[in-house]
């Protein structure tokens, strides 16, 4: 059996990066048929409404009858609203699975008791959602100043979720802690974020090229023909199904961002409260207590 990765203890961005793919290599089939069980109804709640809400836009393409824009326009934002609503939903089940699942591989040294991982996404979910809610609203109203208040505030509750379930905290202390967490570490952690983000867009445009090919040559045989054509008729079942895959890729792959958050959270508690290097002195010396008696 391979020895289990150690979650509690610092590394520098080149060992957060490392051990974030080599946890998903090791751990991808069991956390991923994991996260398809309990996040999946919710990511599949995400695809239709994002169907929905791309008929109903598309429906209201070229529209200049009054009699119906203020019909289509309350459809449409139904059809926002509905995706707004699965995605938030899923984010947290997306949040639950995985650090509930890294919550119990560091409890059992590598393994994951799955029974007690779905009691606790469950026990969890309105926090997530609540948690979710908050930290949204406040990076959001940073974005609205001058976009780099919502940089700062958005690096700083990150790791938020982490806190939230490691800490079991409740949701306002989880933001508080957050500040008190990452203070004199802010330019780091930034940094980290921002190569994984990198590095996960970087995967995901992969999914997306056929659905981009697809457009271009239709764009392009339909600009060939031009007749008066409907602009709609660009956004076929073809495009739709291969946009509908790539957004579900989309979704699941930010996985990686969620586990190297994991990492980035582990570092800056040990940084503050060696916690994981006490729990290693501690077992240490009750292992030299047993081998004694």
């Amino acid at each position: 059996m391979q020895e289990a990765i150690r979650f509690k203890k610092q590394r520098d961005l080149g060992a957060i990066l490392t051990d974030t793919f080599k946890f998903i290599r090791l751990e991808w089939r069991s956390l991923f048929s994991l996260i398809l069980r309990l996040a999946g109804p919710a990511l599949l709640l995400v695809v239709l409404a994002y169907i929905f809400y791309m008929q109903s836009t598309l429906g209201s393409i070229g529209v200049l009858d009054p009699y119906n824009s203020g019909t289509l326009g309350v459809t449409v934002l139904l059809a926002l609203g509905t995706l707004v609503i699965a995605a938030i939903i899923y984010y947290a089940l997306l949040y639950g699975t995985i650090l509930h699942y890294i919550k119990s591989y560091i409890e059992n040294d590598g393994i994951v008791d799955i029974p007690v991982v779905k009691a606790r996404v469950r026990q969890s979910f309105w926090s997530l959602i609540g948690l979710n809610l908050l930290i949204g609203l406040i990076v959001g109203v940073g974005l609205v100043f001058c976009f780099i208040p919502g940089i700062y505030l958005g690096t700083v509750l990150a790791s938020g979720f982490a806190v939230l379930i490691f800490e079991r905290r409740d949701v306002t202390d989880t933001i508080s802690y957050c500040f008190d967490l990452i203070k004199n570490e802010w330019w780091m952690t930034f940094a980290t974020f921002l190569v994984l983000g990198i590095l996960y867009y970087i995967i995901a445009i992969i999914f997306q090229v056929p659905q981009y090919i697809y457009f271009f040559i239709k764009g392009f045989a339909m600009a060939e023909e031009f007749s008066g054509s409907d602009p709609s008729s660009m956004f076929d079942w073809v495009y739709m199904s291969l946009s509908t895959v790539g957004m579900i890729a989309n979704y699941l792959l930010q996985s990686i961002l969620i586990i190297g958050t994991v990492f980035v959270y582990f570092n800056l508690n040990e940084k503050k409260h060696f916690s994981g290097t006490m729990e290693t002195i501690d077992q240490l010396g009750q292992d030299t207590t047993n081998h004694h008696a």
